[in-house]
């Protein structure tokens, strides 16, 4: 059984929703998460009952990046698979 680390963000923020269901994200959130703001699109993914993430899509995939390299690494897999899928794609006839 693994435990999960704690956050290093523990602050918390109140957030109502408006008569149309409309959250209104206060400025210290949206600074603590290094989120721009007016905007900026948000993947939005319910977690469990009563739990809302939201998640800027390049932190997304950058922490998926990051999860796909550390169980390479401990796997033992050194491939670089962006370069294997550029040296496919180059060889890929029906590409041309």
């Amino acid at each position: 059984m693994s435990i999960l680390p704690v956050s290093k963000y523990v602050n918390s923020y109140r957030v109502r929703l408006d008569s149309r269901r409309r959250p209104t994200l206060p400025v210290a959130l949206l600074e603590e998460a290094e989120i721009d703001g007016e905007g900026t699109d948000l993947i939005a993914r319910v977690e469990g009952p009563g739990r809302v993430v939201l998640e800027d899509p390049t932190a997304l995939l950058r922490d998926l990046q990051e999860r796909v390299a550390q169980g390479m690494a401990r796997r033992g897999d050194t491939r670089d698979l962006a370069l294997e899928l550029i040296d496919e794609r180059q060889r890929d006839e029906s590409l041309r």
